[in-house]
């Protein structure tokens, strides 16, 4: 409770206390007059006189604490003047905590993610938040919220995703399992995962005078360097799109929208030293305008099945898939012990690996599972090695890089190759390996397909390609749908995207997420859907949709779209399946 209506309230408690059993004595002196004409005593009068001026001084102090409109006649007794004060203190507490649970969900809105600025899963974040948004700012200031309260407390899944994101280095373990679950239950797992391995962050909010743009560059302070200052550079975001991702240095000022899905269109570059033209992209202590220098990139689609496990400093074990980024980017932590396996084991190839660890050197040559590197020792990994062998080694190529200190991502290396740095102190901070087919091994295999449909008023029902995915002449709409390469063909992935009713054009999405919504009865009016990877060559995709109106499409292939755009008109069923080339 704040402390004016606090102190109010003691007034009033204490204006009860100060005069007692005045009315009973006030009475006794009416009754005195009316009977025999004896007048009250001065003393009773002056303190009838004094309550007067209390309950005077009080019932102000109450109206204009609360700037009521309320007239001083309609507050007639003490009573009236407490619960007036009480509700008042209420009203107070309640604006306090919707205050705060905008200010929580401002802070979700600020997660972007470091790679992807269409990550599904986040956007369902952000979408909840912004739903959130609406509704608490638009509640009355004496109806709180319903969850208002719990996004304060942490309580909320909203807030365990903040919690997780902004505060993952300081949670103990048991905190960050319930968060973890909390999180996974209401986003799916795939964002639970994206926080652990540390790809979403919090851009920091610097609100732009609102006025010119000009005042706000004056007042920005110069940069703190040993050396000459960079440029300074603000920029401003403004409208609804997903943030581009900005890496920011101390020599940059990022003043970001309230809104984080703006898009950072309005550059303004403010010289303050001629940059030399010598200046070259080698690390973090430099910024440079302008792309980035091509990183030769690894056919990843097609890529074994894999785990990666990581150790990195202060966060431990972490487990990661094929061609995922394992460890830190932008944190400064170490990868300090590393293990590879193959994830449903191909009989005839195994994988090795090596590292050169901080105080040892090069390690030997270590299987697949085991930990090259240690634990508990503090030795960070400075470069690595990684190779296959068996039987079955030619018909495959594995490929890794690595983040590093001051160095940033290097190009791709392969099959043994050293991939770091030796006697430079320069920490690795992240790895990525994948094992594809080899071009030369590789042949058009058949290809079978499992869709999963989810359906109105019927929920999820699974087929098989060339299996018609829905219903007829029972006017019920596909909802949302899945499809995946089952089992899965090296080189060759599947990408769909959907039109969804009041929402548009989805992005494209990899096999087996789905396209569409669970539980929020919006159509899906038309889709497509393309082949990826090594092999996409050797394949066509195929597929048909059964039409509100108008019955079966014909048959489209390759990205083409199939279905209506703006009709109304919802998508009964569906039929995909593939084939080789001729």
């Amino acid at each position: 409770m704040e402390a004016p209506h606090k102190d109010l309230l003691q007034q009033i408690a204490k204006l009860s206390e100060t005069y007692p059993n005045l009315a009973d004595r006030l009475s006794t002196a009416a009754k005195q007059l009316q009977d025999s004409g004896i007048p009250p005593s001065d003393s009773l009068l002056q303190e009838a006189a004094a309550y007067s001026s209390n309950f005077a001084s009080v019932q102000k102090q109450a109206l204009e604490l609360n700037k009521s409109a309320v007239a001083p006649g309609e507050i007639a007794s003490l009573k009236d003047i407490q619960n007036l004060v009480e509700t008042a203190a209420s009203s107070v507490g309640k604006a306090e905590i919707r205050d705060a649970a905008l200010k929580v969900l401002d802070r979700v809105l600020a997660i972007g993610h470091r790679e992807q600025s269409d990550f599904g899963a986040l956007q369902s974040v952000h979408a909840k938040a912004r739903e959130l948004q609406r509704a608490i700012s638009s509640s009355s200031p004496t109806q709180l919220h319903s969850d208002a309260e719990s996004l304060v407390s942490g309580k909320h899944p909203v807030s365990a995703v903040l919690a997780l994101v902004e505060q993952q280095d300081k949670l103990d373990d048991e905190q960050w399992v319930i968060l973890e679950e909390t999180v996974s239950a209401a986003f799916g797992k795939q964002l639970a995962v994206a926080i652990s391995r540390g790809k979403l962050t919090i851009a920091e909010m610097v609100k732009a005078a609102p006025a010119k743009v000009e005042p706000a560059l004056k007042a920005a302070p110069e940069p703190k360097m040993a050396a000459q200052p960079l440029p300074e550079v603000i920029i401003i975001p403004s409208g609804n799109a997903a943030p581009k991702q900005v890496a920011a240095r101390p020599q940059i000022q990022i003043l970001e929208s309230p809104a984080p899905t703006a898009p950072m269109h309005e550059v303004i570059i403010v010289p303050s030293v001629e940059v030399p033209k010598s200046l070259q992209p080698t690390g973090s202590g430099n910024i440079v305008f302008g792309a980035p220098q091509d990183v030769q990139q690894a056919p990843v689609e097609g890529a074994l099945g894999i785990k990666v496990l990581a150790h990195i400093q202060g966060i431990g074990d972490r487990t990661f898939g094929s061609g995922e980024y394992a460890g830190t980017k932008g944190r400064g932590l170490r990868v300090e012990g590393f293990g590879i396996d193959i994830e449903s084991p191909i009989p005839g190839l195994n994988v090795e690996y090596m590292a050169h660890v901080e105080g040892v050197g090069d390690t030997a040559w270590v299987s697949g599972g085991e930990l090259a590197g240690f634990r508990g020792q503090a030795k960070r990994i400075e470069g690595f090695a990684v190779r296959l062998n068996g039987p079955q080694a030619d018909k495959y190529d594995v490929f890794y890089s690595a983040h590093i200190q001051n160095i940033g991502d290097t190009d791709v290396s392969s099959n043994g190759e050293y991939c770091g740095t030796r006697g430079k102190a320069l920490r690795i901070e992240g790895i990525k390996v994948w094992i594809a087919p080899s071009a030369s091994s590789q042949v058009a295999a058949p290809v079978s397909l499992k869709v999963l449909a989810h359906i109105q008023g019927i929920g999820d029902r699974t087929f098989s390609d060339r299996e018609y995915a829905g219903t007829k002449a029972q006017g019920r709409r596909v909802e949302g749908f899945q499809i995946k390469i089952e089992p899965p063909v090296p080189g060759l992935n599947l990408q769909y995207m959907a039109h969804v009713e009041g929402v548009g054009d989805t992005a494209w999405i990899s096999e087996n997420e789905l396209a569409g919504f669970r539980g929020k009865a919006k159509r899906i009016e038309g889709f497509a859907a393309r082949l990826t990877g090594e092999q996409a060559d050797k394949y066509d995709v195929f597929y048909t949709a059964h039409i509100q109106n108008v019955g079966d499409t014909p048959v489209a292939s390759n990205g083409q779209y199939c279905g209506t755009r703006g009709k109304g008109l919802r998508v009964e069923g569906m039929t995909v399946w593939v084939e080789a080339k001729a």
